[in-house]
């Protein structure tokens, strides 16, 4: 049972941590081309869309690879 907890807790520990990873990615890069309305957004924007965007990052990469270039 408890090696069942342990990889639970890492397999959510991973994801949280690619989370975190792709979010910083997409503020530094692409925040803007996947929507236009965000550009000139403060930091105070990015810090609160930055907990959403990490728990949802998967959502977010699928968006930004259907994306045209």
């Amino acid at each position: 049972m408890e090696n069942l907890i342990e990889i639970t807790f890492l397999i959510i520990g991973i994801y949280l941590f690619l989370g975190v990873l792709f979010t910083i990615i997409l503020m530094w890069n692409g925040l803007e081309k996947l929507d236009p309305q965000t550009k000139g957004a403060g930091w105070f924007f990015k810090l609160l869309i930055f907990p959403g965007m990490t728990a949802f990052w998967v959502v977010f990469l699928r968006k930004w690879l259907k994306q045209k270039p």
